[in-house]
């Protein structure tokens, strides 16, 4: 079978008109970085951040905005990460701002002795009427097993427009954010 080269220019044209918006990556925003940082010596506290852990279908790279029991995937916004990574990041980096003397990190090593934050989001939703939920618990583990494991619950609230997909970031951000100045505020004794 031959193909003419008008057909062949006609299909290219036609596949041209299909190409879509080019993909945006998303962060929950910059590493804030604590400005009144101690020096860190022996004596320094550490807090290590476990990993965030969200629902399956939540964790992914997928920006979603729920519509009742449909999640509706948005077709040129994707997260830079994971978004239980973006989170955990967003976290650590506000946990570091809140306890300046406090060295707060993410990354264990073998010599990352220290309290444990653990932290579960159980419901992460970003509505189609702009209405953002974030429900979490969380738990600090001391070193130490002769120390109490202290345990936290909160729900967080936002609301604001989710038209795109910066909207919607910044909506999940504001919420990560109110769920870090939670976990700030129920200071453990490290």
């Amino acid at each position: 079978m031959k193909l003419s080269f008008a057909s062949l220019a006609v299909a290219g044209l036609l596949l041209s008109g299909c190409a879509s918006a080019p993909i945006k990556f998303y962060t929950l925003g910059a590493p804030a970085i604590a400005t009144a940082t101690s020096p860190l010596n022996a004596t320094t506290s550490v807090l290590l951040v476990d990993p965030i852990l969200l629902p399956d279908y939540l964790d992914s790279q997928d920006m979603v905005v729920r519509h009742g029991d449909l999640l509706d995937r948005s077709t040129n916004g994707r997260w830079g990460s994971r978004l239980s990574r973006g989170m955990t990041d967003l976290v650590t980096a506000k946990l570091s701002q809140i306890w300046p003397t406090v060295f707060v990190t993410s990354h264990a090593s073998s010599s990352t002795h220290g309290t444990r934050l653990n932290i579960n989001v159980t419901r992460l939703d970003i509505a189609a009427d702009g209405q953002g939920t974030l429900e979490a618990d969380w738990s600090f583990i001391p070193s130490d097993e002769q120390k109490p494991v202290t345990h936290h619950r909160a729900s967080f609230t936002a609301h604001g427009p989710i038209a795109t997909d910066a909207e919607n970031v910044a909506l999940t951000r504001e919420l990560v954010e109110q769920l870090s100045a939670a976990i700030g505020a129920s200071t453990p004794s490290f």
